[in-house]
C-alpha cells in the first residue's frame, strides 16, 4: 500500500470520526439551540448588515474556505433569523469573493462526555497571517467579538473565537498571556490540548490528522512536502499547524502556573488538568501525547458507537488520570471521579429534561457502575446545585488544597530545569496567583469556592459575643439564613464567617459574593449598637467599590504595572453609640490594580498609604462614611482635619468634589 492510499484511509476514517463527534455534539444541545450551531460558520463566512458581525468596511475579511451552503444551513437560518427569508434564498448577491478564513474549529469539551448545557462554544479561526494586513486582522476581530456579543445577548450562549495565525500556531506562538491566552507557558501542551479535542465545523483540517501517531518532526515535514498538487489526498484541503511528537518538561512549571490561574473560575477543569500534568511530569520523554493515542485510535478504526470511551477525549484524559493515580497517590481519585461526574452534568437519579438516551449517560452510567457507587452517593451530586454553604465550601478547600499541592510537587520535581515561560508571562501569572492563593496582614481573602454557584445568601443573620481572644473583645459572626439565638451557640453548620469587626464581616461576605444589596438581614442580641439599616447603608452606599474582582481577568498592562490603589475608604465609628462625637474607631479599606482588598484598623493606616498615592499617575478615589444616626458634620471634618486630605463624603450635605472614577478589573 502506497503512502497516499493510507493517507486517504486515515481521511476516511478521521473524517468519520469529526461526523461523529459533530453528531454527539448535537445530540446535547438543546433542541432550540442546534439551529445556532449551523449559524456560526455562516455568519463568519459573510458580512452583511442584515446579520450580525458586519462590519462596515470594504477591507473586512470574511469567507470560510471550503465552505459549502447547504439544505441543513438554509432551514437553521429560517428559523434563526425568519426576517430575512429573501437573503437566505438567494445569499449569491453577497457571498464573498475571496475567503480569507482557512478553518473553523471547536476545542474543549463539546462532542464529549463533558458536554453540558453549560459548556461554551470555544472556536478556534485559523487564517494565513500572511494573506491578511494588520489592519484587516483587526477587522475581523472586531466581526468575531459582535458575533459572541450577539449570542449572548439573544440565546445566552457563551461563544469565544480565537483568533490564530496558521504559521504562529505552526511555530508553538501562541502570543502574550492575558485573557484566555496561555501565552509562552504552555505552547505545546495547548496544541496537544487542541488535537485531542477539536473538531472540524468548517474549513480545512489539520494535516496532523494524515501521519501516524508516532511520526516525528522531520517525518511529519517531509510528508506535508509531498503533498502535490492535482493528487490524493489534495493538499487544498488541509493546514499545517505543525506536529506533535512529544510533549516539552520545560512547559511543565508554566502550564500549572496556568492551571491554578483558570481554577480561580473553572476548578473542576483544572484538577483534572493539573493532574494530567502529573502524568506528564513523570514521563514525559516515553509516554505518547494524549492527541496521538487518541489519533492511533481513530487510524486503526475503532467503533466509534460500540466503544464510545476509547474515542472520547475527555474520558480518555479521565482514565489516563485515574491509572497514574491509582498506583501512586489513590487518596485523590474520589475528588477526580466528582470532578468527572460534576462536569458532565447528566442527573442520573433526577428527572432530566433532555434525551435519557444518548452516549453521555451511557458513559457516566458506566463509570458510576464501576465505582460501585451508592444511589445516595450519586443523588447528593446530581443535587450538587442545593448543597448549602459548607458542603460548597468544602468541596472548594479540597479542589484548590489538591491545585496548591500538585503544583508543589511539580515545582520541586522540576528544581533546575530550564523553564520556557516569558519574563513577562510569568510575571503576569505569578501576580495573579499572588493576589487570589497568597495571605498577606490585612488582606480579605478569596473564598476558594468550588462552583460560581450556591454561595449567594438571599438571608443572613449577624451577632456579636464578647470574646477575649478576639483583638477587639469581639466576635461577630455571619450565619446564612435566619437564625434564632439558642442556635447560633452551638456548632451551627450555618457559620460562614467570624471577624473581630462588622465591617469586615460585611466587606468578605461582598467580595466573596456572599450576599449583595438585595439580602435580608437579621440582627440577635440587644447590645448590638448597629442596626439592619446601618449594614444596607454601608452596603449601598459605601461599599459599592469593592465588589467581587474576578483575579482571572485582570489585564496584561495591569498586572505589569506596579500596583496601583484605585479606590479607599475610611469607616467611622460604625459600631459606636450615636451620641459619640469624637473619633472611636476607624477602618481604613482599599483595593489595588492587582485585585488584592485589604482593611486595617486605625486612622495610622491611611497615612502610610498617602506617600503612595503621591506616586500613582491617577489618584485614587477615597471616600469617608460613616452611618447616618451619626453626627456627620462632627466627624468628617475632624478626619479631613487629622489627616490633612480632602475626601469625597457619602451622605454629608456638604460640598463634593468631583470623582473619577475607576473601575478596570471590577464587575
Amino acid at each position: 500500500m502506497t503512502d497516499e492510499q493510507t493517507m486517504q484511509i486515515r481521511l476516511n476514517r478521521v473524517m468519520r470520526y469529526n461526523r461523529n463527534r459533530i453528531d454527539k455534539a448535537l445530540s446535547l444541545f438543546p433542541a432550540q439551540k442546534r439551529p445556532l450551531f449551523h449559524c456560526m460558520p455562516f455568519l463568519l463566512h459573510i458580512n452583511h448588515p442584515d446579520f450580525p458581525g458586519f462590519v462596515d468596511n470594504p477591507e473586512q475579511p470574511c469567507g470560510l474556505a471550503l465552505y459549502r451552503y447547504d439544505r441543513t444551513i438554509q432551514v437553521s437560518l429560517l428559523q434563526i433569523f425568519p426576517e430575512q427569508s429573501a437573503l437566505i434564498a438567494q445569499p449569491k448577491s453577497f457571498w464573498p469573493k475571496h475567503r480569507h478564513i482557512e478553518s473553523l474549529s471547536l476545542m474543549g469539551s463539546i462532542g464529549t462526555t463533558a458536554q453540558s448545557a453549560k459548556s461554551d462554544l470555544d472556536y478556534w479561526v485559523c487564517v494565513d497571517g500572511q494573506a491578511i494586513n494588520s489592519e484587516q486582522w483587526a477587522l475581523l476581530q472586531q466581526k468575531l467579538e459582535l458575533i459572541e456579543h450577539w449570542v449572548w445577548d439573544n440565546h445566552q450562549l457563551e461563544v469565544h473565537f480565537f483568533l490564530s495565525d496558521i504559521e504562529r500556531v505552526r511555530n508553538n506562538d501562541f502570543g502574550e498571556a492575558d485573557g484566555e491566552s496561555a501565552g509562552s507557558a504552555q505552547p505545546m501542551f495547548l496544541k496537544n490540548e487542541y488535537y485531542s479535542t477539536h473538531i472540524v465545523i468548517a474549513g480545512k483540517m489539520p494535516f496532523w490528522w494524515l501521519v501516524a501517531a508516532d511520526c516525528t518532526d522531520s517525518a511529519y515535514d517531509k510528508a506535508y512536502k509531498a503533498l502535490q498538487q492535482g493528487a490524493e489526498p489534495n493538499p487544498n484541503y488541509f493546514m499545517d499547524l505543525g506536529n506533535v511528537d512529544k510533549l516539552n518538561i520545560n512547559e511543565i512549571f508554566g502550564a500549572s502556573l496556568w492551571q491554578l490561574t483558570k481554577a480561580m473560575d473553572s476548578p473542576f477543569k483544572s484538577v483534572l488538568k493539573m493532574a494530567k500534568l502529573e502524568v506528564y511530569m513523570d514521563n514525559t520523554e516515553q509516554r505518547m501525547p494524549l492527541c496521538n493515542v487518541l489519533k492511533s485510535r481513530v487510524h486503526h478504526g475503532v467503533d466509534f458507537e460500540k466503544d464510545v470511551k476509547s474515542t472520547d477525549p475527555y474520558a480518555l484524559m479521565f482514565d489516563t488520570i485515574i491509572q497514574f493515580y491509582s498506583d501512586r497517590n489513590p487518596k485523590f481519585l474520589d475528588l477526580f471521579k466528582a470532578c468527572l461526574y460534576i462536569k458532565s452534568d447528566c442527573g442520573l437519579t433526577t428527572e432530566h429534561t433532555g434525551s435519557k438516551n444518548n452516549f453521555k449517560r451511557d458513559v457516566i452510567t458506566d463509570y458510576v457502575q464501576l465505582w460501585h457507587w451508592k444511589r445516595a452517593k450519586v443523588a447528593n451530586y446530581d443535587a450538587v446545585e442545593h448543597w448549602d454553604f459548607q458542603q460548597v465550601s468544602r468541596l472548594g478547600r479540597i479542589i484548590h488544597s489538591f491545585l496548591i499541592g500538585c503544583y508543589r510537587r511539580l515545582s520541586a520535581k522540576l528544581k533546575g530545569c530550564e523553564q520556557l515561560v516569558s519574563a513577562e508571562d510569568m510575571t503576569v501569572i505569578g501576580r495573579k496567583i499572588e493576589s487570589f492563593y497568597r495571605d498577606k496582614p490585612g488582606k480579605i481573602q478569596y473564598l476558594k469556592r468550588a462552583f460560581e454557584k450556591g454561595l449567594m445568601q438571599s438571608q443572613m443573620t449577624i451577632t456579636m459575643e464578647l470574646d477575649l481572644s478576639f483583638d477587639t473583645r469581639q466576635r461577630w459572626s455571619a450565619f446564612r439564613g435566619r437564625q434564632h439565638y439558642q442556635e447560633t451557640l452551638d456548632n451551627n453548620p450555618c457559620l460562614l464567617k467570624q471577624s473581630s469587626d462588622p465591617v469586615d464581616l460585611v466587606l468578605w461576605c461582598i467580595f466573596n459574593r456572599i450576599i449583595n444589596p438585595q439580602s435580608t438581614f437579621y440582627l440577635l442580641q440587644s447590645q448590638l449598637t448597629i442596626s439592619v439599616e446601618d449594614i444596607s447603608e454601608l452596603m449601598n452606599e459605601a461599599l459599592t467599590d469593592y465588589q467581587a474582582v474576578r483575579v482571572s481577568e485582570l489585564s496584561r498592562a495591569q498586572l505589569l504595572a506596579p500596583a496601583q490603589i484605585d479606590f479607599c475608604l475610611l469607616v467611622i465609628n460604625f459600631s459606636s453609640h450615636a451620641s459619640v462625637h469624637e473619633i472611636e474607631t476607624v477602618r481604613v479599606i482599599y483595593l489595588d490594580s492587582w485585585g488584592e482588598l485589604f482593611s486595617f484598623d486605625d486612622i495610622a493606616a491611611f497615612e502610610a498609604l498617602k506617600p503612595q498615592f503621591a506616586d500613582q499617575q491617577q489618584a485614587p478615589v477615597c471616600r469617608l462614611f460613616t452611618p447616618g444616626r451619626n453626627k456627620r458634620k462632627i466627624l468628617y471634618p475632624l478626619i479631613e482635619q487629622k489627616t490633612g486630605f480632602e475626601f469625597d463624603k457619602i451622605g454629608a450635605d456638604l460640598p463634593q468634589r468631583k470623582i473619577k472614577r475607576k473601575g478596570a478589573g471590577l464587575f
